[in-house]
């Protein structure tokens, strides 16, 4: 019986750009382990094909775009493994990389102290008033709320005059209904990449779910509790919302080199309907988490 030709796809996150080829090598590896352990020759082809690639992929960041090594990369490419040929072989038509030049420390120091200088005062003026405890309560709640603004003065006449607070009148915003479950079948988005965009305050880390068509369909976290890993996912279709939490399968470091354990799990896991700005508060909540 012939063994199916294997399609993977490799990405390293964000990683400084002068570790993207260790990262790369040991995501392969990681991926592919499993081959390793039953024969200690895919190893040696794993090795050749992480070599190729990262030999021409200094070619790109290192002499053409001249990157320093604490620029920040992500690389993003498929492959097929063939497990009888023991070769593995780069689409390379599907290669991304993401470069992020890193801003030299003095100069946002002078950028910091610059508009701390020409900016503050007015900032803190404009800002000396709280807004009102409905408008505070609906900011803390992620919901977006009615537009405050402080007192400020304007001259008249060779005089100044506090304006008097504006409050624009606005539709008022209900509480999302709690969260219940979908009747089957559910109806949400389908889910091609789960990209890792950073770790969090509490050890976790945050995946960015992506459709075919490289089109953002929501969030999920992968988040430690009492020795565990829990998955938290928002996915987010035209009108509807979803999300999934249950206990994870495997390891952080597993999802991370092999998104595709994730997809599988957040695929198949029950998930209950949310409204659409509470999964925005919730994604919200998650992207001020990143570290």
């Amino acid at each position: 019986m012939t063994t199916p030709i294997i399609e993977n796809t490799l990405s390293t996150g964000l990683i400084i750009a002068g570790a993207y080829a260790d990262k790369l090598r040991r995501t392969l590896f990681a991926q592919l382990r499993d081959y390793v352990k039953k024969n200690k020759e895919y190893a040696r082809e794993i090795a050749r094909a992480a070599g190729e690639i990262n030999r021409l992929l200094y070619h790109i960041i290192v002499e053409e775009l001249k990157s320093d090594k604490g620029d920040v990369v992500r690389i993003r490419v498929k492959y097929s493994f063939d497990p009888e040929k023991m070769e593995i072989k780069w689409h390379y038509d599907t290669l991304q990389i993401e470069y992020f030049k890193r801003y030299p420390d003095e100069k946002v120091a002078e950028t910091v102290k610059k508009v701390l200088e020409e900016k503050l005062a007015a900032v803190k003026e404009e800002f000396r008033e709280a807004p009102t405890a409905e408008e505070a309560e609906k900011m803390l709640r992620g919901e977006k709320p009615v537009e405050w603004r402080e007192e400020a003065t304007i001259g008249i006449s060779e005089e100044t005059r506090p304006l008097e607070r504006r409050v624009e009148e606005k539709p008022v915003v209900e509480k999302p209904e709690e969260a219940k479950p979908v009747e089957k079948p559910v109806e949400i988005p389908s889910i091609a990449e789960a990209d890792p965009i950073g770790a969090t305050v509490d050890g976790g880390v945050i995946f960015k779910l992506v459709d075919e068509e490289g089109g953002s369909v929501g969030l999920a976290t992968i988040e430690p509790h009492a020795g565990e890993y829990y998955i938290d996912a928002v996915l987010i279709a035209p009108g509807k919302a979803y999300r999934s939490r249950f206990k994870a399968k495997h390891d952080k470091e597993e999802y991370i080199s092999n998104p595709k354990l994730l997809i599988d799990e957040i695929t198949k896991a029950k998930k209950i309907e949310l409204g659409k700005e509470e999964a925005e508060s919730i994604i919200r909540a998650k992207m001020e988490a990143l570290i």
